[in-house]
């Protein structure tokens, strides 16, 4: 399956694809900074990664050396994973990036492609609305009730809640944009930019 940015032909002076979508100025601009977000929240991702994996290696030190561990570190690496799994959904979205079965489907042709692609986007789209929904009441009751974990720390729970709806919120934007552009490929209004390799189709 192509990634999103396949679909968008460059801009006159060379600029980034993702900028440069079919539709008026404000569009394109809009759709840039959908994916500068989603590339800030990857980051993020991985920045959460990068610090379970320090707290796991220095909670595995003092428990071998120092006979003790790291405070309310269950709650921390929990809330640590949500950054880690939920923030980069977006731009694995725009990349088509999830795994998927292609054994059969590779072998039909563009116009039956370009059909499952579009599928594909309206079924996420069902699915995610929903979750996205409750990520929202949840993060709101998190503010609203002042909720924390129980723990020495008394942790919060509103940091959790709140990265948990804004990953799925841009996961949502991204998944309404993929069906309209698949729409339109389908339709036949807008087409894969010229000189991709297979890798990218």
């Amino acid at each position: 399956m192509k990634s999103i940015h396949s679909y968008l032909p460059p801009d006159q002076d060379g600029s980034d694809p993702e900028n440069s979508s079919p539709g008026p100025k404000p569009v394109r601009k809009l759709r840039g900074c959908l994916s500068w977000l989603e590339n800030v929240f990857i980051y993020f991702g991985a920045l959460c990664i990068l610090i379970m994996g320090g707290l796991i290696t220095v909670s595995v030190l003092m428990r071998t050396f120092g006979n003790s561990s790291v405070t309310d570190e269950v709650t921390i690496i929990g809330e640590l994973m949500i950054g880690a799994l939920i923030l980069p959904l977006a731009f694995v979205a725009a990349d088509r990036g999830f795994i998927s079965v292609e054994i059969f489907t590779q072998k039909l042709g563009p116009g039956f492609q370009k059909a499952l692609n579009l599928l594909a986007a309206v079924v996420g789209l069902l699915a995610v609305m929903p979750i996205t929904y409750a990520a929202y009441t949840t993060m709101v009751d998190a503010y609203t009730s002042g909720g924390y974990f129980f723990g020495m720390l008394q942790l919060p729970k509103w940091p959790g809640a709140t990265a948990f709806f804004a990953g799925y919120f841009l996961f949502f934007l991204r998944l309404v944009d993929l069906t309209i552009t698949d729409l339109l490929c389908s339709l036949g209004v807008i087409k894969p930019r010229p000189g991709l390799s297979s890798e990218e189709s």
